[in-house]
Formats: C-alpha cells, structure tokens, sequence
C-alpha cells in the first residue's frame, strides 16, 4: 500500500507549512531519509525527508502552496502502486458556515450548480481563498501544478491579467464627457493601489506583535551610556578574537555577555509569565534579533551566562550567517529567556522593541556616537549609546528593571567587572 507523505509539525507552534521547493519529481526512487521538499514554516525553512523507500507516485501539493500540518502532499509505493485518486482538500471559513435552510428557486438551484462546479475544479485551498478574494472564475484559470491544479502562482497571473484595462472598457473610457469641477479627482490622478499578499513570516509576525502589545503591558526605561571602554574593550578584542577564530568581535557579542552576567542578579527579567503563575527560569538563553529580506528572526544563543567571549563570537556568526541562507533548526529559533535588538548600525539613536513572547523584556540598543558629554564641571567628547528596556509590567516591576538597567550601564562602562 502507497504511504502518505505529509506535513510535519517541525515546531511547538507551527500549523502550516509553505512547498518552497520540490526536490524529486513523480517517478524518482527514493528511500527512506531522501530529502523530498523544502518546507517553509513560521520561522525556518527546513527538507523533509521520506519516510519509506519506493517511488514517488504522485504530488498533490504544488510549489508555493500553505499546507496544514498531517495534510497529505504526495505518495511514496511501489512502481506502478495505484493510489486513492481524491484529493485532500483543506475547507476554506466559507465552506465550513452553517448553511441555512431555504426553499430551492432557480437562481438558488443555479447558484448551487455553479458552486458544485467549483468544488469539481482541482485547486489548492490557497488558490481558492485568494480567487474568492479577488474575485476570479476558477473555471476559466489554467492551472500549472501537478496533474493541472490551480496554485497560488496561477491566481496571481490571472489577476495581474484582469487588472490590464480591456479595449472595449478604454474605448467607453475615450467616449465618456469628461466633466471636471475644482477639487475632483480624475482616474488618471488617483493614487496607485496594490495589494501585497501577505508572507507567511510577515503574517506570524503581524499576529505575534500585535498579541504581544495587547496582551502584555510593556513600559519603557531608557538611559544614556558612556560607551568609551566598551570600545576601547572591543579594539583590544579585535586582534585577538580574530586570531583565534578568525571572525571579528562585534559590539553586540560582547553585550550578550554583559546582559548575560546582569540577568543573572536579575532573576525576574529572564522569567515567563504563564496563565498559572510565573516561570523562573534557570538558563539564561539571549536571543538575538536578525533582519531578513522578509522579515525578522530571532535565533538564540543558549546558555550564554556560561560561555565566554569567543564561543559567543562563532556562536553568533554562525546562526546569523543560517539564519540569512534559512538554514536555521528549529530548537536555535526557540527557548530564548531575553531577547537583544540592536539598530546601532543603522544610524538609529534609540527605539522602543516590542517584547517577545513569552519573555518579559527586551533591549534595544542604538548607535555609539561621540557627542558632548558633562565630566564634573567639564564638558567632554565621549562615546555614548541609548538603551532602551521594553519590560512586562506583570512581572517586571519598575525599581528592578531600573537597578537592572543601572547594573548593566556599569557593567558597559567598566567593563572590567565581567571578570572580577
């Protein structure tokens, strides 16, 4: 008997998945452990391998399309195996409304034929969500997927096509008077509209944001740091950083350090608040925010407290370096206990980062500039930097957050109390 190949739950958290890719086509031979497609989650891309030895006797989900975890995507059996040919389909919000119940008349009966010819129509739960939206016939699109299916790619293409003006509207267009008043906007001088479907890294982070600011009260501390031995620290690192791993030492390796060694005195600050109490947890895990083309990702440097200096230097690079290439695992994206976000490269003085759940703080860091600076009675050119602790007002009380910040601001200015 043929097995199912399905989509895996890679993650506690995941639902779905996206087929970025397939990397065998029907009729391959496989076995079992053969990567068979790469898959997009929330937030990794990962290659799900086989899991039995055989054929590849049919696909059923094409590139580009949001399968739901266990949801078949393809078969693998024996050469010439014949399959159950019905096809899984995911229903859609409209096709799971309770139906009301209402007398047949011919515009009914009409519009129940035209429905139940939809449902004949092979397309993707994807495609047929987003032709609903734009308000395509998936009669009259072509599919491109396997054995014909309508993907995601074919809704787009027939929209972009159904967007174009047709010649028959452009010439009752020309005919039309043209009546114009002060203050009206002709169709010519209306602002352009598209609409960008969403990504699915853009989507999860919309919804994790926007829970985050709902759901936890955040509250803000900021304070300015005198950031000259933390450079002269870093300059003196360079060297020999480089010479033992041959990567650079970045600022932001050795706040991780810092922050580490803080949270330690500042238990609370590292803790989850859960519905049935608060989690204390014991492992200091910092994650560290990573710009992608499409998004955000926070990989994150397990026991960081415990490491020094030049395990977090190649522990960084390394997961920065996958994080960019997708080739992050699951258990580096997760466990994170404080979250660091540094916009210093970009310019960025000082911003407030939204807390990422279910931690209860996260620092953002801005730019170290010179700038005038009071010494005493004297006024200096001195290297400074802003932190800002974004903290959950339901665990994280404002006096501890604020000797957190007073501790980590002594920490950046002599740095020397990493060691003593």
């Amino acid at each position: 008997m043929a097995e199912k190949i399905i989509m895996p739950k890679l993650g506690l958290t995941m639902e779905e998945g996206i087929i970025n890719k397939w990397l065998v086509k029907e009729g391959d031979q496989v076995e079992k452990g053969d990567a068979l497609f790469e898959v997009a989650t929330d937030k990794v891309n990962m290659e799900v391998e086989s899991t039995a030895n055989g054929v590849v006797l049919k696909i059923i989900a094409g590139e580009g399309e949001t399968i739901p975890i266990t949801q078949t995507v393809a078969y693998v059996g024996k050469p010439g195996e014949v399959i159950e040919e019905k096809e899984e389909v995911v229903p859609t919000p409209q096709e799971t409304k309770k139906e009301s119940v209402t007398v047949p008349t011919e515009e009914t009966k009409a519009t129940a034929d035209t429905e139940a010819a939809k449902e004949r129509i092979k397309a993707s739960p994807l495609a047929r969500r987003l032709a609903d939206e734009y308000g395509l016939d998936l009669s009259k699109i072509e599919g491109t997927g396997p054995g014909g299916r309508i993907v995601k790619e074919d809704i787009e293409n027939a929209y972009q096509q159904k967007k174009t003006v047709t010649p028959q509207k452009a010439e009752i267009l020309k005919t039309e008077p043209a009546i114009k008043t002060k203050g009206t906007v002709t169709p010519s001088e209306e602002l352009p509209k598209e609409i960008i479907p969403l990504s699915r890294m853009r989507k999860i982070i919309a919804e994790r944001m926007h829970s985050s600011m709902i759901n936890k009260p955040h509250f803000y501390l900021q304070m300015e740091v005198l950031a000259d031995e933390l450079v002269k620290l870093r300059g003196r690192m360079l060297p020999l950083i480089e010479k033992t791993t041959g990567l650079r030492i970045s600022y932001n390796d050795i706040l991780i350090k810092i922050i580490a060694q803080s949270l330690e005195k500042f238990p609370t600050i590292n803790a989850y608040f859960l519905d049935n109490g608060i989690q204390m947890n014991s492992a200091i895990n910092i994650g560290v925010a990573v710009a992608l083309e499409d998004g955000l990702i926070v990989p994150v440097v397990k026991n960081a407290n415990l490491k020094g200096l030049s395990q977090i230097v190649v522990e960084t690079n390394d997961l920065s370096k996958r994080a960019r290439e997708s080739k992050l695992l699951p258990e580096e994206i997760t466990g994170g206990t404080f979250t660091i976000s540094n916009l210093g490269m970009y310019g960025v003085d000082s911003f407030n980062a939204i807390i990422n759940a279910p931690e209860s703080a996260i620092l953002a860091c801005g730019a170290i500039k010179k700038r005038p600076y009071v010494d005493g009675e004297n006024i200096i050119v001195a290297s400074l930097m802003n932190l800002t602790l974004s903290g959950d007002h339901r665990i994280v009380d404002g006096a501890v957050a604020a000797q957190f910040m007073q501790y980590l601001k002594n920490l950046i200015e002599e740095p020397l109390g990493l060691i003593v």
